[in-house]
């Protein structure tokens, strides 16, 4: 386990408490019984064994140098003959105990220090060892606190395997989220394909064909028809190029012309000649505007354009593109309307569609009644759209 695999429950930080609590309250009169040590010395290296022991996971290398001199310490003091020496049962279980955290918490290498340091300064009173005794209670040292340090490193690179499937596991998911949406997004310009072209088809064939089918019609219908059906072509073929990107991402259809400024006059002209009372004014240079600002500039006011058409039928409408201190200021508000319009099912998302294009090219829109009773759209987009100007 690596130092990234921390945090360790409450229950465990009780649990690590007690224990040391627990050593403490037995080692000190241990190794002062059994072991000789003055009551004084045993209690103040028994503590510290102790603390070493509670800090271990958070600080382990100062915890590991004091556990180390303190059980050196405890050793200086020679027991009678056939008491375990240099390490004391107290001292092995501590030892097993410091292993076991540091291993766990902080891996293997930095366990194998919390082994040898210790495990090398307890076990070099076996220069003066007294007996076979010795080396074989500095094995059973060791080789407890070898186990208890491979234990906790096997336990500690589970928890980390754990924690790293699972975030992989976030990650797939996430991924699986975001594919459900796009195929989602995928089918809804399928089925969105097919209604609507196939309506605004229907549309352009009839007006196409409305001259030959009715011979009764007069010039200026004919030629009403002339114009409408040639709107439909022109939304069938921007609606095909829009879903055909959303569909497959197609790089042709990225790369063909997206609307401008240049296109807004038209717009005004299509909403006049559908028998609303437009005026246009416009300063705004588009050769020396980012594409995107274009873009943006043209949809919203198209929406609003269309917002007043539906809504407020019979009032005049305004449209208003300018620049101003260094921004694309654009205003389209329209009279009162001749009537009240009921609003129609999902009324509000043109308007948070142009505040959305507004947004992506770091500008606002604004939109609400005005005390004449009609309605204002102003949006005000950044000409320098991250350093673009002049680059369209």
């Amino acid at each position: 386990m690596t130092d990234s695999a921390r945090g360790l429950s409450p229950a465990w930080w009780v649990a690590i408490g007690f224990a040391s609590a627990a050593l403490a309250a037995v080692s000190a009169p241990f190794e002062a019984a059994v072991h000789g040590v003055p009551p004084g010395w045993a209690l103040a290296l028994a503590l510290l064994q102790a603390g070493a022991i509670a800090v271990a996971p958070v600080t382990p290398w100062p915890a590991i140098v004091a556990f180390a001199c303190a059980s050196a310490a405890l050793a200086l003091w020679a027991p009678p003959v056939g008491v375990p020496w240099p390490w004391s049962v107290t001292g092995i279980i501590g030892f097993a105990l410091l292993c076991g955290l540091v291993a766990l918490r902080r891996g293997w290498r930095t366990g194998i220090w919390a082994l040898v340091l210790p495990g090398a300064l307890v076990s070099s009173h076996v220069l003066t060892a007294r007996g076979d005794a010795v080396p074989a209670n500095v094995i059973v040292a060791l080789s407890i606190g070898a186990g208890a340090l491979g234990v906790a490193a096997l336990l500690g690179e589970r928890r980390a395997l754990g924690a790293a499937l699972a975030r992989e596991r976030a990650i797939a998911e996430d991924e699986h989220a975001a594919r459900v949406q796009v195929e989602e997004r995928q089918r809804i310009a399928r089925e969105l394909h097919d209604v609507v072209a196939h309506g605004l088809s229907l549309i352009q064939v009839q007006a196409a064909t409305a001259r030959f089918r009715l011979p009764e019609l007069d010039d200026a219908a004919a030629a009403e028809f002339e114009e409408i059906g040639g709107a439909a072509r022109r939304s069938l073929g921007e609606m095909r190029r829009l879903l055909g990107v959303l569909r497959s991402g197609d790089e042709q259809a990225a790369l063909a012309p997206v609307a401008s400024l240049a296109d807004i006059p038209a717009l005004a002209r299509d909403a006049v000649d559908a028998g609303a009372a437009v005026t246009l004014r416009s300063d705004a240079h588009a050769d020396d505007l980012p594409a995107s600002l274009q873009l943006a500039a043209y949809r919203i006011v198209q929406e609003a354009l269309s917002n007043a058409l539906r809504h407020a039928p019979g009032s005049a409408t305004t449209v208003t593109v300018r620049e101003d201190g260094g921004m694309l200021v654009i205003e389209v508000e329209n009279s009162r309307p001749a009537a009240a319009v009921e609003a129609s099912p999902g009324a509000g998302l043109g308007l948070r569609g142009m505040r959305e294009r507004a947004a992506l090219v770091g500008g606002t829109v604004d939109a609400r009644p005005t005390a004449e009773g009609g309605f204002r759209v102003h949006a005000e987009l950044p000409v320098d759209v991250a350093g673009e100007r002049g680059e369209a």
